[in-house]
């Protein structure tokens, strides 16, 4: 087997483990509306446990109703024994694969929702607030620190009788055990503050309570911050002492994260955070005791978990993005069709959902989470012929679809590359997650034997030349130029001319007009080229559409170059060599000197060939930026979703 380590048998406790393979507990905002473990849930997991991956540990379940949590009414609870007939039906259902399953559980603490969202308090070790929300949390009267212990010790109990496998205490991420264990969110005088052994009591109590409650035949993980990555919090020293003292109370393995959600871009890393940054962490830890590690480590590849694997890092990989992007991670790892695994690009756009209090989505894989509402596909289209006009994440993702419906698929792509627009975008730094989609597809081009004709500019009369049942234009986007006086094609770039292959200047002063994504990215591609660049957006804030924590490392990049940021700035003239910008809406000017002008200000459909196309052929569909311009995440699902239920 390619894999020796990842695939080598394990043990957590009383548990074996038929590998090293754990799906970690991500939220995904999939429980009814109760908080009940739903349908889609129990499918969700089910696929991963039939792929096989060795333990799944479940999205947290809050172990109370009477405050504030992170996510009102949409999130898992085990509160009342009315949760235990569906939390067997999982056990039961993932039991089948000989797959075991977890369930994480936890409060809030400072980091739920404001009280005018759930109507209900906010408690915390100590009246200390989260920088997300303005609210300050009450402090726990030790009558409510009772009760709390009271209601980890219930709903372990809970799981226990409903046949799950084992319970993660969640003591990391910034929620409230993780809050005791904290100085900096916890300054309490009496015994459950102060010293080391006084903010680690909650915890401990809680473990001995579960411990008490359960038995040993029932495991017990905690998850906690190896290092919190806050002034005034502790650093990896504590973290250390955090997992022994664990070790001593007698847990069956420890899953080790770090800091919390102050910082969340280093709990959940963007595209730019790299694997295998978090290593001498789990070196420390894993060094300092000698119960199994579970742990992250930005895994998306099996090589990447066999070799942390190997090298005695961790005893068991998690691996969350990278199965909830491809819920057959395992089975590909298993087989060696590591290039068949779909690969998580680190957008966050799973996270940009939550935020909104949705169910959450992946961008690359729309079956994610939405597994019962497109079971896999029928081979219905044997014998038919589709055509697709272009070859970015939308067309791809129909050819696929189709593909798999057993057309046979041609792709028109005037360009001489794959991927459009996400091949473009990765070619700014630290972009090799949206490398590994572009690869991916033309991996699987390749092996469904798609007719893929690059170079080639589609016309009406070449795509009736196949005689196609359908027609999917994804002809993308094309860049919105303003009519701004002085602004002419030979005194700018559009981002496809700026990022086109082998473009590079260095030493020169370039001025990138828009503050999306894409163009915080292309300035940083410039400046980290050696140019002094400035960046101008309109708005006061910097790429809205995205999660902030895709924005860390870029904004790093940029400072670090010394590049300028013009904030509630716009374009009003462009004069041989210089822009003059001005201030919103104060109205003050400023001229700035260029020797490169880069537009990024968007794009918009293109639509001509679909709209020839209709008046030729009954069954023509839009798909991507060619509908709606947006983020891969758009592309890939109208992509998909169209070829899927196109009849």
């Amino acid at each position: 087997m390619k894999y020796n380590h990842l695939f080598e048998p394990g043990n957590i406790g009383p548990l074996a483990i038929q590998n090293r393979i754990v799906f970690p507990a991500l939220e995904v905002l999939g429980a009814g509306f109760n908080g009940e473990m739903s349908e889609d849930l129990i499918t969700y997991y089910e696929e991963r446990a039939k792929a096989g991956v060795g333990l799944i540990i479940t999205a947290y379940a809050s172990v109370d109703e009477e405050f504030s949590q992170s996510f009102e009414g949409s999130q898992l609870k085990l509160t009342h024994p009315r949760y235990t007939s569906a939390m067997s039906k999982l056990a039961r259902t993932i039991h089948k694969y000989d797959t075991k399953v977890m369930v994480q559980i936890y409060q809030a603490g400072r980091q739920a929702v404001p009280t005018e969202i759930s109507g209900r308090r906010i408690v915390a070790p100590s009246p200390i607030g989260f920088s997300l929300y303005e609210q300050i949390p009450e402090e726990m009267t030790k009558e409510e620190i009772h009760r709390s212990i009271g209601k980890f010790v219930n709903a372990a109990k809970m799981l226990k009788n409903s046949m799950i496998d084992g319970v993660e205490v969640l003591a990391a991420g910034g929620y409230l055990i993780n809050q005791f264990l904290s100085p900096y969110s916890n300054q309490r005088t009496d015994e459950y503050g102060g010293s080391f052994e006084n903010r680690f009591r909650f915890l401990a109590e809680i473990v001995t309570g579960i411990r008490t409650a359960c038995g040993k035949d029932f495991a017990i993980s905690v998850r906690f911050s190896a290092d919190e990555f806050m002034e005034d919090g502790y650093d990896l020293q504590e973290g250390i002492k955090i997992a022994q003292a664990l070790e001593k109370l007698g847990v069956d393995c420890i899953s080790v994260n770090n800091a919390n959600q102050e910082k969340r871009y280093l709990i959940i890393e963007p595209t730019t955070i790299k694997s295998g940054w978090k290593s001498y962490i789990i070196k420390a830890i894993k060094e300092a005791v000698s119960i199994p590690v579970i742990a992250t480590n930005v895994i998306k590849l099996p090589e990447q978990a066999e070799e942390y694997l190997s090298e005695g890092l961790m005893d068991f990989a998690a691996v969350g993005r990278g199965i909830y992007a491809d819920s057959e991670w395992a089975k590909k790892a298993k087989e060696g069709r590591a290039e068949d695994i779909k690969p998580c690009i680190g957008c966050l756009y799973c996270l940009d959902q939550q935020g909104l209090f949705r169910k959450s989505a992946c961008a690359v894989n729309c079956r994610t989470n939405r597994e019962r509402e497109f079971p896999l596909l029928d081979r219905d289209l044997v014998g038919k012929k589709i055509v697709i006009v272009g070859a970015g994440p939308a067309g791809i993702e129909a050819a696929l679809v189709c593909a798999d419906r057993g057309a046979s698929v041609t792709i028109f792509e005037k360009e001489n590359f794959v991927g459009g627009a996400a091949e473009l975008g990765a070619r700014t730094p630290d972009k090799e997650a949206l490398k590994a989609l572009v690869t991916y597809y033309e991996t699987q081009i390749e092996k469904r034997q798609i007719d893929l004709l690059l170079n080639t500019e589609a016309t009406v009369d070449r795509i009736k030349a196949y005689e196609p049942y359908a027609v999917f234009i994804a002809t993308g986007g094309t860049p919105i130029i303003p009519p701004i006086k002085g602004l002419s094609g030979s005194n700018y770039l559009t981002i496809p001319e700026a990022l086109a292959a082998g473009y590079a200047i260095e030493n020169k002063k370039v001025v990138v007009i828009g503050g999306g994504m894409t163009g915080c990215e292309t300035a940083e591609h410039f400046a980290l080229m050696g140019n002094d660049v400035t960046l101008v957006e309109m708005q006061p804030k910097l790429a809205p559409e995205v999660s902030p924590d895709n924005l860390v490392t870029v904004l790093e990049n940029l400072e670090k170059c010394q590049s300028q940021m013009l904030l509630s700035h716009k374009l009003m003239e462009v004069d041989h060599g210089k822009v003059v910008v001005e201030e919103v809406p104060a109205g003050k000017r400023k001229t700035i000197a260029f020797d490169h002008l880069i537009l990024s200000l968007g794009n918009r459909p293109e639509k001509s060939l679909y709209q020839e196309m209709k008046k030729e052929h009954e069954n023509v569909l839009l798909i991507g930026d060619a509908l709606q311009t947006g983020r891969v995440a758009n592309a890939v699902h109208t992509g998909f979703e169209r070829a899927y239920v196109m009849s």
